[in-house]
């Protein structure tokens, strides 16, 4: 493996002439364009979807079921007048417009009515890549081939055995994807250089936006040093890495038995492993199968250990540990999509810190949001308790957490520069096979977590659906508010403030509300704290 002081004759023939992408010069006169409102307007339509994904699910389930009544429908007549009778095709005619009846005639199962649709084309997708690859067995392919039928694969399983929960994150993130990818379009349109008649499609000016963004080779040289463990420190460096991985990993270990969250914050002040995971995802968008390796190597050095001293520390006897209780677990024992907000948010914003020297001070700030050592010593601790659920729950945030780093760093490379399209594009081939690997490895995990444990994963799932479920409940009622709205299995425990008045808000009816939108029997522990106000006047 070449060392860090090769990088630099590495990459001098990649594209550094071209000039950095110039927000001010764009031209906004050009915003009446035909094709720059056509991407305005698809960018409304897809931040309708982020702010109303459940409602987004719904329509697209309606227009997905009358398109398959319609084809149903026609294909039906066809099939009716054509002799001889072809069975196969009459019958499945008849299951495609029983399933667009279903899906427009029962809104509510709409969302699992999808879901289970689009895991099963998933699946079969993955099958039928899977087959092909095999068959042909090119060698240049097989890797990326074989890695992205098991991805696509794996991926509709997830979807299939959690349709409801996962439909609306997939709409969020295809629509947050979509709204970006138009937004980079018009910047390329609205450029004063280019040319008012140049057709081009999406894909193509997103490239020619990622193009124009490459920074200096000494730019990356420096942030290769910092991120990747190789050269004549590469060994002191590992050293240096685990002694600060074991002291942040006792530090959080005591900070959630002792319930501080001030130690806590102090342990993520301390640990070390963004570093390698940052590695990690400009690798991938390289396409540095070996320094993919090592810095992976390392990550999963820090993770281990984490796990390992919060075990260590459970089993001693440093005082009674109430994982149910404790609420440095609880929090981090059902991850929700709040969480992987934060996660690449957090992750964006390292990426951006390290590719930019002059906002490097807000990398704390990062590792305090991220928290990655926390989750792990939950881990450790809560199986050292015997308190599996628990510690699968915190070991699903941190998977979530890794993930949204890898994916969001490497994007954030790409588009500051650091990663240079254009090696991106030399090196195609490992940096598809790599995200598949990755990807694969990341669905069988989590997999694993949510089917080994689905009602910490359906409680994950739900969280969200439970708060806005309460706030639109509690809303008629004046004076009361909300401390804390939390679901287990069935059992969803709902904690008030306010006047107690003959209005008081009745746990029946919030469970009523509740079934109906978790399409299951749900009982409701309702509290209500007392609130009272005297005012007097002297």
């Amino acid at each position: 493996m070449p060392d860090a002081d090769s990088l630099t004759r590495e990459l001098e023939d990649s594209n550094d002439a071209m000039l950095g992408y110039d927000w001010s010069r764009l031209d906004f006169s050009r915003l009446l364009e035909p094709r720059v409102l056509r991407r305005l307007i698809g960018m409304g339509v897809a931040i309708v979807m982020i702010a109303w994904p459940d409602r987004t699910v719904l329509i697209l389930g309606r227009l997905i079921g009358v398109g398959l009544i319609w084809y149903g429908t026609t294909t039906l007549w066809s099939h009716r007048r054509s002799r001889p009778v072809r069975w196969v095709g009459l019958v499945s005619s008849l299951v495609t417009l029983g399933l667009g009846l279903f899906m427009v005639a029962l809104p509510s199962e709409t969302e699992v009515a999808l879901g289970r649709i689009l895991g099963v084309l998933l699946i079969s997708t993955g099958i039928v890549r899977l087959i092909e690859t095999v068959r042909h067995r090119r060698r240049s392919d097989l890797g990326w081939g074989v890695a992205s039928a098991i991805l696509l694969t794996a991926a509709g399983g997830l979807v299939a055995l959690f349709p409801a929960q996962l439909m609306s994150t997939l709409i969020v993130v295809t629509a947050v994807a979509w709204t970006t990818a138009e937004l980079l379009s018009i910047s390329v349109l609205l450029h004063p250089d280019r040319k008012t008649d140049t057709p081009a499609t999406t894909p193509e000016l997103v490239a020619q936006w990622f193009a124009d963004r490459p920074k200096t080779v000494d730019d990356r040289q420096q942030l290769y040093r910092e991120l990747l463990y190789e050269g004549d420190t590469a060994q002191t460096r590992t050293i240096r890495f685990g002694i600060l991985m074991t002291f942040a990993a006792v530090i959080a270990a005591a900070g959630v038995i002792a319930d501080s969250t001030a130690v806590v914050i102090g342990a993520m002040l301390i640990a070390p492993l963004m570093t390698p995971l940052m590695g990690m995802a400009l690798s991938l968008a390289m396409g540095w199968p070996n320094r993919l390796r090592q810095s992976s190597l390392v990550a999963l050095t820090g993770i281990a250990l984490a796990i390992g001293v919060g075990f260590i520390i459970g089993l001693a006897d440093f005082g009674n540990i109430d994982t149910l209780a404790n609420g440095q677990i609880v929090s981090r024992a059902s991850p929700t999509i709040i969480d992987v907000v934060i996660a690449i948010a957090a992750g964006a914003a390292g990426a951006y810190g390290w590719s930019r020297p002059d906002v490097s001070n807000s990398l704390p700030g990062v590792g305090v949001a991220i928290a990655l050592v926390p989750p792990l010593s939950v881990v450790g601790l809560s199986y050292s308790q015997g308190d599996f659920d628990s510690g699968n729950g915190a070991l699903l945030l941190f998977v979530i957490n890794a993930i949204a780093i890898l994916v969001a760093g490497a994007t954030v490379f790409l588009l500051t520069g650091i990663a240079p399209l254009t090696r991106a594009r030399d090196n195609q081939h490992r940096v598809r096979t790599a995200l598949a690997a990755v990807g694969v490895g990341a669905t069988l995990i989590i997999g694993a977590l949510l089917v080994s444990g689905t009602g910490v994963a359906t409680n994950a799932f739900e969280q969200n659906a439970v708060a806005d479920a309460v706030d639109d409940w509690i809303e008629p009622f004046e004076g009361h508010s909300i401390v804390r709205a939390s679901i287990s299995e069935d059992l969803v425990s709902v904690v008030l403030t306010g006047p107690t008045l003959n209005t008081d808000p009745s746990a029946d009816s919030l469970a009523d509300d509740l079934s109906a939108d978790l399409g299951r029997d749900i009982t409701v522990d309702l509290r209500i704290l007392l609130e009272t106000r005297d005012v007097s006047g002297g």
